[in-house]
């Protein structure tokens, strides 16, 4: 796809996105496939489109569908137009990635101590928080890439971004109560990757660069010292569904509409209500109102990574070159 034809301009401003939404149907029902990650996609396009005047042909949807004729949502193509979006931006620009679907953990390769977080493609190749940093410390100046991450574990998905809403980093088992969970078990992950590689190694890494090369991401493929470090002051963005260590939900299909994340839904629902611009810390403050208020076993906390200066920065908003706020 030409980004260049679908890009929507205001005072010289682009507004593009990315959004995924896989639903795993290669896995067993109840044992790791989802419902409702392609409905919170095609949810968030409308909302993009009719909310914030994105022009359709500057977002690119990346499903797991079966049959379907649109890109498949692979660990390559999602970084390809991870990319894309990113070398093509000038400054001021607002990009958007929405990802739904599983999300997942496991201990750093050269310290076990050192928890990562990823995002698990269709195709079980994962995009991690190293990925993620490398992406914000390509933007061009007061460009920004706001992330929002409908997974399970999803805090902490941009490596070392402050959390501004929410708790600490704090690594221990996640809380699995949430229903279905929105996560794949890093022992289930580990497992299906061995069935795929035929190798014994308790390091997913290992397996990772056997079956995907170098379309693994750079936390497996480069060494520690090369990989990018947090700048001083970025303009990437997190909304996350929980807390680093927390389960999400994928909520059946009821009498209020189809299957679906309870984080979009909530997100959806909140930008509906709110028809004026709503800030970051705003739009994750509502949400953890609604989500975590539910029963117990169904809290979940959303949480916002950001620089201080973004806290307060309109949601999709307001950019440089003039641009009025669109939120």
């Amino acid at each position: 796809m030409d980004y260049q034809k679908g890009i929507v301009r205001d005072g010289e401003v682009k507004l593009q996105a990315v959004l995924v939404g896989c639903n795993y149907p290669n896995y067993p029902e109840g044992k790791g496939r989802l419902n409702g990650c392609i409905n919170d996609a095609k949810m968030m396009k409308k909302m993009l489109i009719g909310r914030f005047g994105f022009d359709p042909k500057a977002i690119m949807v990346l499903t797991d569908k079966p049959g379907s004729k649109k890109l498949r949502a692979t660990g390559q193509n999602i970084k390809i137009q991870l990319g894309n979006m990113i070398a093509k931006a000038l400054p001021g620009d607002r990009l958007f990635f929405f990802f739904s679907g599983h999300g997942t953990t496991f201990p750093d390769e050269h310290n076990e101590k050192l928890i990562r977080h990823a995002i698990v493609a269709c195709d079980n190749n994962n995009i991690t928080c190293m990925d993620f940093r490398d992406y914000v410390n390509g933007l061009p100046k007061d460009a920004t890439l706001t992330v929002m991450a409908d997974s399970c574990c999803s805090g902490g998905l941009i490596d070392q971004e402050p959390v501004q809403v929410g708790l600490p980093y704090h690594p221990h088992p996640p809380n699995k109560s949430c229903r279905p969970p929105k996560m794949l078990p890093y022992n289930a992950y580990l497992a299906q990757l061995s069935s795929q590689t035929g190798l014994n190694s308790p390091n997913i890494g290992v397996h990772l660069v056997q079956l995907f090369k170098s379309e693994a991401s750079i936390l497996f493929t480069q060494p520690p010292n090369k990989h990018p470090q947090p700048l001083k002051a970025d303009q990437g963005i997190l909304l996350s569904a929980g807390e680093p260590d927390e389960a999400t939900s994928d909520e059946p299909a009821d009498k209020n509409g189809p299957a679906g994340g309870a984080f979009t839904k909530a997100v959806v629902a909140i930008l509906k209500g709110h028809p004026t611009p709503i800030t970051n810390e705003q739009l994750v403050n509502k949400a953890r109102g609604i989500l975590g208020n539910r029963k117990k076993d169904e809290r979940q906390y959303p949480c916002l990574y950001c620089s201080r200066k973004n806290v307060d920065a309109v949601f999709l908003g307001k950019a440089t070159h003039g641009r009025v706020e669109i939120g």
